[in-house]
């Protein structure tokens, strides 16, 4: 099943990065702002669509590349909702 997500940086240049890097893998990508409600400041996110988000994992092993949050978009209940999971 494929599933929309979404990963946030501190910064346009760590998403972009991290673009890069999952486009690699064969995963289209696009970077956007992240909403308000899940970072605090100013941040970007890179929002995708894939049937298994643990292909990333090693993209994110390393310190560079940081992401502050990684989210399932789910719209099951006829409302956005954001639900943070773990790699």
């Amino acid at each position: 099943m494929i599933n929309e997500y979404l990963i946030t940086f501190s910064s346009f240049y760590k998403a972009k990065y991290a673009q890069e890097k999952i486009v690699e893998l064969g995963i289209r990508c696009t970077v956007k702002k992240a909403p308000p409600e899940l970072v605090k400041s100013c941040a970007y996110a890179i929002y995708l669509r894939t049937n298994d988000i643990t292909k990333l994992q090693g993209i994110f092993d390393g310190q560079i590349l940081e992401p502050k949050g990684i989210f399932l978009i789910d719209m099951s209940s006829g409302t956005l909702q954001y639900k943070r999971i773990t790699l």
